[in-house]
């Protein structure tokens, strides 16, 4: 590499960890997220205070750099009743960011993770360099590390950044050093690398402990080249520095780790002046609760293979989770690998001690293997991302190279030019699956609920879920953006065979679309047509059948796509802050509600006054006996309520649609109801016919359906009566 090279590449590092601390704060990102919060009070303690006690210094340094949103999900813990309060969360990542947060504040964090970042391609350019020239040592080792999920992880204030480098680190102070073959390096490891190489993997460990397992491949190289005394040196190291942890940690906080025998909780925080925790009293000689500790590993974990077998495929190639999606240089070591590294003991290890921390995460966590509420890709997997480079030798053939970089355009490029996130409707960590190829692959729909940027309503006992921006409820109405093809996922415990949809077009002229798990219905609206229609979807079965612990789940893909939409004007009701609306979906389960024969009735005697005053409201008693045959059902979207209409003296409609007033309760055939029924008096002084008329909800009026049997009472609109002020006005 010639010395040009050299100090472009300088500069360019110097460019890359100097330019995180001129993000603005406040405002650059506008708040934390995910366990940033714990991760990052714990620095500002441990570099102001030099202690992991909660305390109000710690929370107005929060609040001065965050001040704009409440900061949620902060991990505390404590032993005696939350007294006295420390933060949760193991310290070895806020120990050694203590000083950029004291000096930088969260800007300083970010800048650390940016040099952990630089200096895990630089090792990985030293690494390849063994079999490579430095010109493709460094372009595989900068789309590794660049064109992956990985770099957007330098912008969070968590360990994942710091545990991919510890992992790194490891493998290259052992994997390195001098000779072409692997069998040739541990001969010249010297025993200080050894030692480093146990001492940084402790540091990830003591955050996650399946990471131990990526010391495997070092083990087996060591002990290929040197026995048993090679390998009893990187165990010392990694015990030493676990050692000083546990030591570091008890001493500031009485435990050897926040996970082992200490009560745990999230948080938020408003008000910096008000501890976000109140102590509890706890009975003598019981001790508190060790709720959200490590005591699940323990536990034998309860699996289903076929759930097991979905969770491996969404594993490599979810749309929000997959390996190979957000990881796409993973792919690629894989296929250098099983080209030129088959003979390589140490490498299989390697491979070995990937799939089983990736096993642990799918085995042991099911139901949150990908990272929890807040992740890019796989949050946890990603902290052994960089043992694939060490699969690694020979970069041949060299077109392999411009096809991770193609993938990674494809997939990750929106991620790595928006690490603080995309400015977009709906802002969320999964706004890059909204454009691009993602749709192609599948979506992770058994852990649906935890990905953010999705939202879901429950209609009639079957859930439909679809993303925010695209997708809300308002009600009993489901609203589609128009312009585009939304996909909504319909989640039953129980086959459907029919489903019967109401949709109301938003645009004047607009064709909808829908395809129900292959089932299709097209519907046309238009200026001098009906704005409602009524769809029947018959799918032939769901598209996917869960068989989780808690009973089957049955789900059917929902696309829908309105062809036009409409921005609605200042007196429509915004709903969820879509601004270009398409359709609206009511759900009306397997019976057409048109077809519902039951609007015959009879008037029972109700109380009206002759004498209103004028834009009065007011409960008038209405008593009505359903004698139809079928039920008047009180709640969902075909509804029976009682309504009104005012007709002038001649008989012309004044007012068509009255206020509703909801039934107290079914009403079965036969059956009668009193209600106190809501009115709404018109505005304007004179004589009206108030004409009492059910509705069956987005069907119709009753007396449409039943030779117009309504009951019509005369009434006089009169003027409210002074008050007593203005009587008293000269």
């Amino acid at each position: 590499m010639s010395r040009g090279l050299r100090l472009g590449l300088w500069c360019l590092a110097l460019f890359l960890v100097l330019a995180p601390l001129t993000a603005g704060k406040p405002g650059l990102p506008p708040t934390l997220k995910a366990d940033e919060p714990a991760y990052y009070l714990m620095a500002l303690s441990l570099g102001h205070d030099g202690d992991l006690r909660v305390d109000e210094g710690d929370l107005e340094r929060l609040v001065a750099e965050y001040p704009y949103l409440p900061t949620r999900n902060l991990i505390l813990m404590t032993r005696d009743g939350w007294r006295t309060v420390f933060y949760g969360k193991p310290l070895a990542y806020p120990l050694i960011a203590a000083p950029a947060a004291r000096w930088f504040g969260a800007n300083g964090l970010v800048s650390l993770n940016m040099a952990l970042f630089l200096a895990m391609i630089a090792m990985g350019v030293s690494y390849l360099r063994r079999w490579n020239s430095g010109a493709v040592a460094l372009i595989f080792a900068a789309g590794f590390f660049f064109l992956s999920s990985a770099f957007a992880y330098v912008f969070w204030l968590q360990p994942e950044i710091f545990n991919m480098a510890s992992v790194m680190a490891s493998l290259w102070l052992v994997f390195r050093p001098g000779g072409r073959e692997p069998e040739e390096a541990e001969a010249s490891a010297s025993t200080w690398r050894i030692l480093a190489s146990g001492a940084v993997l402790a540091l990830a460990a003591y955050n996650k402990p399946v990471l131990a397992a990526m010391g495997l491949p070092v083990v087996v190289l060591l002990w290929r080249g040197g026995g048993v005394r090679r390998v009893a040196t990187w165990i010392a190291g990694f015990a030493a520095a676990g050692l000083l942890l546990v030591a570091i940690s008890t001493g500031l906080t009485g435990q050897a780790s926040a996970y082992l025998g200490a009560q745990r909780g999230g948080t938020q925080v408003i008000d910096p002046t008000v501890m976000p925790v109140e102590p509890i009293d706890i009975p003598q000689g019981e001790r508190p609760s060790t709720a959200n500790s490590w005591t699940w590993i323990f536990r034998v974990p309860d699996l289903d293979a076929g759930e097991v077998a979905k969770d491996v495929g969404y594993f490599l190639w979810g749309r929000h989770t997959g390996l190979f999606l957000y990881m796409p240089f993973a792919l690629l070591s894989l296929v250098l690998f099983l080209l030129h590294g088959l003979r390589s003991l140490p490498r299989w290890s390697n491979l070995l001690a990937l799939i089983a921390v990736a096993a642990f995460f799918l085995l042991w966590i099911p139901f949150n293997w990908h990272g929890g509420g807040g992740f890019v890709g796989n949050r946890y997997f990603v902290n052994v991302y960089p043992a694939f480079l060490f699969l690694v030798t020979r970069v041949r053939p060299r077109a392999i190279l411009p096809v991770g970089y193609a993938l990674a355009g494809l997939f990750v490029g929106t991620i790595v030019f928006t690490p603080f996130g995309a400015p977009v409707p709906f802002p969320t960590l999964q706004a890059h699956v909204r454009s691009g190829l993602f749709h192609l692959f599948p979506l992770e729909l058994p852990m649906l609920t935890k990905i953010p940027g999705y939202q879901g309503t429950n209609q009639l006992g079957v859930r439909f879920v679809g993303r925010k921006d695209v997708f809300g409820s308002h009600g009993d109405e489901m609203w589609l953006q128009g312009g585009t093809e939304s996909e909504v996922w319909v989640r039953s415990r129980a086959p459907l065979t029919r489903f019967v949809f109401g949709v109301r077009s938003e645009a004047p002229e607009n064709r909808v679309t829908l395809d129900l798990a292959g089932a299709e219905g097209t519907l046309e609206f238009t200026t001098d047509g009906p704005p409602f229609q009524f769809v029947a979807l018959e799918p032939e079965g769901p598209t996917e059948v869960l068989h989780e612990r808690n009973g089957t789940e049955y789900l059917y893909r929902f696309l829908v796509h309105p062809r036009r939409g409409r921005i609605p004007s200042q007196q429509i009701e915004r709903l969820d802050g879509r601004d270009y609306l398409g359709a609206a979906l009511i759900f009306f389960g397997p019976t057409d509600p048109r077809s519902r024969d039951l609007y015959e009735l009879e008037w029972g005697d109700s109380e009206v006054p002759t004498e209103m005053e004028t834009g009065a409201v007011l409960r008038i008693l209405t008593r009505v006996t359903n004698l139809s045959a079928e039920t008047w059902i009180s709640d969902g979207p075909a509804q029976v309520k009682l309504a009104y209409h005012w007709l002038d003296q001649e008989g012309s409609v004044v007012v068509r649609d009255g206020e509703r007033t909801s039934l107290p309760h079914d009403v079965p055939p036969g059956g009668s109801v009193e209600v106190a029924q809501i009115i709404r008096v018109p505005s304007n002084p004179g004589s009206y016919q108030l004409e009492l008329d059910p509705v069956l909800e987005n069907v119709s009026w009753f007396s449409g359906r039943n030779d117009g049997r309504t009951a019509r009472y005369p009434v006089t609109a009169v003027p409210p009566a002074p008050s007593e002020t203005e009587e008293e006005a000269p």
